[in-house]
C-alpha cells in the first residue's frame, strides 16, 4: 500500500474532525453519539455532519477529493467554504468558529474530540503541520471507495430488518451499518457490523468487513465468496482488502457485492443457526 494513499487517508481522518467537533458541540445530543458521526451525501459525494439548529440552520461538510471544508444550508447549498490545503488544524477551527457564529451558533463551544492516544493515528497535522491536498488521485480513490460502499450498504439495508442508518464514525473513520438480530447470547445482543475501513492498525490498506458479535468460535469458519477471508486476531470478521479487488470497476462491484452478501449470510448463520440473510 502506497505511503501516498496512507497519508491521504490520515489527512482525511483529521479533516473530518471539524465535522465531528461541530456535531458534538452544537447538534442535538443522541444517546448513541451519532450526532458526532457523519453521513454520506451520495449526490454531492461529500461527508456531511449533523444539522445545527440556529437562526440559520446549517451542516458542516467536507469535500474529500479536494480537502475543502464547507458549510451547507438546509437545501445543501454552500454558504461558505475553506480549502484546507496549506491550513493547520488551528486555522481551520478558527475559520469554522467564525463562520458558525455568523449563522447564530455559540461557536466557542466547538472543540476537537479527545480519543485514546494509542487509538487515533498520529500525524504532523496534530503538531501544527498544514494540510496537503495536491495528491488528487489518492484523495479521489478514497472518495470512490466511500461512494461505492454507500451504494452496497444501501442495498443490504433494503434486504434486512433492523439495520441502522449508514454512519461514518470519526474515531476510526469507518462507514458502517449495524444489524440487530433477535435474541441474546449470554446476555449480549446479537449484532452484525457491515462496513468499510480506509485502513487502520489491522490493515494499512482499505478493506471491507462483516463482523458478527459476540464473536463466533473460529475453529470452523465457512468459506467466503469474492476472495474474502476471516480475520481472527483481536476481533473476528470476514474481510476483503482493496488489493484483492478485480482490475475493472464493474467486476469490482460484483466481487464486493458477492463478498458482502456471502459474509453477511454466514455471519447471521454463525450467530443464529438456521437463520440467514436473503441472498
Amino acid at each position: 500500500m502506497s505511503d501516498t494513499l496512507i497519508n491521504s487517508r490520515v489527512q482525511l481522518h483529521y479533516a473530518i474532525q471539524f465535522i465531528a467537533a461541530t456535531g458534538a458541540a452544537l447538534a442535538e445530543p443522541l444517546p448513541d453519539h451519532s450526532h458526532t458521526s457523519l453521513a454520506w451525501h451520495p449526490n454531492l459525494e461529500i461527508f456531511v455532519g449533523a444539522a445545527v439548529q440556529t437562526t440559520q440552520p446549517f451542516q458542516v461538510a467536507l469535500m474529500p477529493a479536494s480537502l475543502t471544508l464547507v458549510l451547507l444550508n438546509q437545501q445543501s447549498a454552500a454558504i461558505a467554504s475553506l480549502p484546507l490545503h496549506g491550513k493547520t488544524m488551528a486555522e481551520g477551527l478558527t475559520w469554522l468558529r467564525q463562520e458558525s457564529a455568523k449563522l447564530g451558533a455559540d461557536a466557542n463551544k466547538i472543540v476537537f474530540l479527545d480519543y485514546p492516544p494509542d487509538d487515533f493515528p498520529d500525524h504532523p497535522l496534530a503538531h501544527g503541520a498544514t494540510f496537503e491536498a495536491t495528491q488528487t488521485p489518492t484523495l479521489q480513490e478514497l472518495t470512490d471507495y466511500y461512494a461505492n460502499t454507500y451504494g452496497q450498504l444501501q442495498n443490504i439495508i433494503a434486504t434486512v430488518e433492523d439495520a441502522t442508518a449508514i454512519r461514518i464514525w470519526p474515531h476510526h473513520f469507518d462507514m458502517a451499518t449495524l444489524i440487530m438480530l433477535p435474541g441474546m447470547r449470554e446476555g449480549v445482543p446479537l449484532t452484525v457490523g457491515v462496513g468499510f475501513s480506509p485502513g487502520d492498525t489491522s490493515y494499512t490498506e482499505p478493506y471491507w468487513y462483516v463482523s458478527p458479535y459476540p464473536y463466533p468460535n473460529i475453529t470452523h469458519l465457512p468459506g467466503l465468496e469474492g476472495e474474502g477471508f476471516w480475520h481472527t486476531q483481536y476481533w473476528v470478521g470476514a474481510v476483503l482488502k482493496a488489493s484483492q479487488l478485480a482490475p475493472t470497476a464493474e467486476t469490482q462491484q460484483n466481487q464486493l457485492k458477492a463478498f458482502l452478501h456471502s459474509a453477511l449470510h454466514h455471519a447471521i448463520a454463525l450467530l443464529q443457526p438456521g437463520l440467514a440473510a436473503p441472498t
